[in-house]
């Protein structure tokens, strides 16, 4: 669901290199399918819907972690909402934010039963969407039809009163066979909004890299988000450098699965050694979004500055190869509020 009056969309290229994980070992499969559907429709992540049982306590984490740029909404009335075809008038509890271009929306139900309470029953805190701008409600309409040709009919909907027209959003049933994620559909009539550009966070919350999820079977959900037109992940098996596990050796593996449609790659992760980050994410909440990924300058000077801020490190490595090298970590912050920060070092490459 996107803000009607908070969101501001500055569409930021992103490299494929410095997207998470850079593949370590031959292919497993790594032939894309052609796509079917318009994938400019689906190349900028407008919205991460983030879900909370109770949002205060996190959005104080974030601030203090590094996120400045926080409108707290309080609570807001949406009348004109649908749940599995049953009207369902909502209050919920919102906040939201600003990451190079990506709304962060805050959400923590108060009234009613909808899609948010089904799935803190089933997943906890987390991010439950990623939402894409139609650019008209006829375009809207057309991809809704044309998913529900394929089997995908819609959770939930409703409108909002914008600033220049009526704001639309529909929810995608993909969530139990495309990786945990529910795919947003919104028509927001006062995208993109002008004025100012919203204040800067403290770095490195300039910019999301990635999006990585973790999943049982990268290939079911490559197999999935084919079947709908988008084409196949490309599928590489990863065993990285300098493996670090809560400040022990690790030994784990993983195939990983690649979506770069849009300037912001989606990673698919399936762990196949362990222990690791990816197989604790699993047996708390299942499937679903595990870390929002973001590029640093220096990565020891990252980890002292998160440190000092109290966060941990929970698992890390390496990688060296032709194409690049680099590190990544990942951080202990999935406690506040169901979301891993990683951090990713693409080392420059002499001349």
């Amino acid at each position: 669901m996107v803000n009607k009056g908070v969101i501001r969309v500055f569409v930021v290229g992103a490299s494929c290199l410095a997207a998470g994980f850079v593949m370590m070992g031959s292919p497993v499969s790594g032939r894309v399918v052609g796509p079917t559907v318009d994938r400019s429709l689906y190349s900028h992540i407008v919205q991460v819907g983030w879900v909370v049982k109770d949002l205060d306590p996190v959005v104080d984490y974030w601030q203090r972690l590094g996120l400045k740029n926080i409108h707290r909404a309080g609570v807001t009335d949406f009348p004109d909402v649908t749940y599995r075809g049953k009207k369902t008038p909502l209050k919920m509890k919102m906040a939201f934010a600003d990451i190079g271009g990506v709304q962060i929306e805050w959400i923590q139900p108060v009234e009613g039963y909808s899609v948010y309470n089904e799935f803190l029953s089933k997943h906890g805190d987390g991010v439950h969407h990623l939402a894409y701008q139609m650019p008209s409600p006829k375009v809207m309409d057309e991809q809704i039809r044309y998913f529900k040709q394929l089997g995908v009919g819609v959770v939930q909907y409703g409108t909002w009163k914008g600033q220049k027209g009526e704001g639309r959003f529909a929810y995608l049933d993909t969530g139990p066979e495309g990786g945990g994620v529910t795919v947003e559909l919104t028509y927001n009539p006062d995208w993109p909004m002008g004025g100012e550009k919203p204040r800067a966070n403290e770095y490195p919350f300039n910019n999301i890299n990635h999006y990585g999820f973790v999943v049982p079977d990268v290939r079911e959900v490559s197999a999935y988000w084919q079947r709908l037109g988008f084409g196949a992940l490309g599928i590489e098996h990863n065993i990285s450098l300098n493996r670090m596990y809560h400040g022990k050796p690790g030994k784990f593996e993983m195939d990983l699965g690649w979506n770069r449609w849009g300037d912001r790659p989606l990673e698919w992760i399936q762990s196949t050694a362990g222990p690791n980050d990816y197989l604790d994410y699993s047996k708390k909440h299942g499937e679903g979004l595990h870390h929002l990924g973001f590029g640093v300058k220096d990565m020891d000077t990252a980890i002292a500055h998160f440190k000092a801020k109290g966060v941990s490190v929970v698992m890390s490595g390496a990688w060296d190869m032709e194409r690049g090298k680099g590190r990544f970590a990942y951080l202990d912050t999935a406690p506040h509020g169901g979301v891993t920060v990683e951090l990713i070092y693409n080392q420059p490459r002499a001349n």
